[in-house]
């Protein structure tokens, strides 16, 4: 058994924060990964997507929207108490669909490690 107690957030490489987390560095765990994320108020993160493991969110506080596609042209909004699948290898972004409110959620992956890659992003005019 392993306990992990809430730290400092800290910033994750796509661009929005990081909290507590059972994984591969924090708990030795060899198959699963699980983390609460932050997105600030007004923020987003950078498009990125996860190689080699599928993604569940649950969300806790706020909304987001989550823009994926080839050009991220398809959108869905996710609420307090929703259930997201992210499968592997899909490009997406995380808006904070508040300006002045955090969104906070629950992170689990088949992978012990934070398996995330940033994908190079030209933004058309207006925004994705």
């Amino acid at each position: 058994m392993k306990l992990v107690k809430p730290g400092p957030e800290h910033e994750v490489p796509r661009g929005i924060l990081g909290g507590s987390e059972i994984s591969q560095a924090t708990a030795g765990a060899t198959n699963i990964y699980m983390a609460r994320f932050r997105v600030p108020g007004g923020a987003r993160s950078r498009p990125h997507y996860h190689a080699n493991c599928e993604s569940a969110l649950y969300m806790l506080a706020g909304s987001i929207e989550i823009r994926w596609g080839e050009h991220l042209e398809q959108t869905l909004v996710v609420e307090p108490g929703d259930l997201l699948y992210v499968p592997p290898r899909e490009t997406h972004i995380v808006v904070n669909r508040s300006d002045a409110e955090p969104a906070d959620y629950v992170v689990a992956r088949d992978s012990p490690t934070e398996d995330s890659v940033e994908v190079p992003w030209a933004e058309p005019p207006g925004g994705p």
